[in-house]
């Protein structure tokens, strides 16, 4: 299997764009505040394993951080609209775990899987940003 890691970030994005929740869609540092709602995907690590069942074979667990921003004047009704998007967001990133086929279910995780989500404390009002790290799964096979 060839390195998938850019495959598997685009289908993450198109995901994201593909919810229709988000006004603006970015790879990297959140957009500016012109195009609000609005996610964000950063890539954070990819961390290779050792597979239990094949000396030649790795697994790996790709880590990013999703953001979504959205605005409002008051915090409560701008947590609630945040968490609204995360769920569409977590919804979206779901429907296809397997990222057309290029993650799967390990020993050590599931081939998608979402975390909890936090509420960022160093956007100021109007801004609401909350957050939550997805892991993705897969195997790499020497000589592949």
């Amino acid at each position: 299997m060839a390195w998938p890691v850019p495959e598997i970030l685009d289908d993450l994005l198109d995901a994201l764009h593909g919810s229709d929740a988000f006004a603006a869609v970015s790879f990297g540092e959140p957009l500016g505040d012109a195009d609000l709602p609005a996610a964000s995907l950063t890539c954070n690590a990819a961390e290779p394993m050792a597979a239990d069942d094949s000396p030649d074979s790795r697994w790996m667990r790709l880590s990013v951080t999703v953001r979504v921003r959205t605005r409002c004047d008051e915090l409560l009704p701008g947590v609630r609209h945040s968490a609204a998007l995360c769920d569409v967001a977590s919804a979206a990133l779901l429907a296809d775990p397997y990222r057309g086929g290029r993650c799967r279910n390990l020993p050590v995780g599931r081939a998608t899987e979402v975390g909890r989500w936090q509420l960022s404390r160093t956007v100021k009002r109007p801004n609401v940003e909350m957050s939550f790290d997805v892991r993705c799964h897969f195997e790499l096979t020497e000589g592949e």
